[in-house]
């Protein structure tokens, strides 16, 4: 069950970024040259990644799109 609540989780966190991304007109390839990450940590950081890394690519994302933190 612990299990089932965390990919819950990672799959709403994903959700919200993809929303904001739509709704500010900015692709996730953008979104990588903007906060100075590769495209592909993005999208592993934007799917719901919980490596360190991920999380910091994150804050970066919550930062550039204005929004609320919900990790």
């Amino acid at each position: 069950m612990p299990e089932e609540k965390l990919v819950q989780q990672a799959e709403a966190v994903t959700k919200q970024i993809k929303i904001a991304l739509i709704e500010q007109d900015v692709t996730q390839r953008r979104l990588s040259a903007i906060i100075g990450e590769l495209p592909q940590q993005v999208s592993r950081a934007i799917n719901g990644g919980m490596d360190p890394k991920s999380r910091r690519i994150r804050q970066k994302i919550y930062k550039v799109l204005k929004m609320e933190e919900s990790e």
